[in-house]
């Protein structure tokens, strides 16, 4: 008896329990944040109180080296991103502000 035991415990091992399927899917549809585009400036937020926390130079999509940069500001659990991309004679300039998802 005691090895019937032993020889299912053992075989029972090896054979794969299939687990829930719930377990292997992911818990959150898509990103849990969301860059806005907002129609303010990097000027407009600075006077609206936040400070400028980091620069990032970005220069992997540039053709000419010349370098995407991206301005992140914060105050208090704000935060806005500033972009500034040049391509040949026209530059680019928006920012964005990071927001939770809507939910329906």
């Amino acid at each position: 008896m005691r090895r019937c035991v032993w020889c299912f415990l053992v075989y029972s091992w090896l054979i794969p329990i299939p687990l829930s399927t719930a377990a292997s899917q992911p818990t959150s549809e898509g990103h849990p944040h969301k860059w806005d585009t907002v129609e303010k400036g990097m000027a407009d937020f600075i006077a609206d109180g936040f400070e400028l926390k980091s620069v990032v130079y970005d220069s992997s999509e540039s053709p000419k080296g010349e370098p995407d940069v991206h301005y992140f500001l914060q105050k208090a659990t704000q935060l806005v991103r500033c972009d500034f991309r040049r391509r040949d004679q026209t530059s680019y300039y928006w920012c964005a502000q990071l927001t939770m998802p809507r939910k329906p």
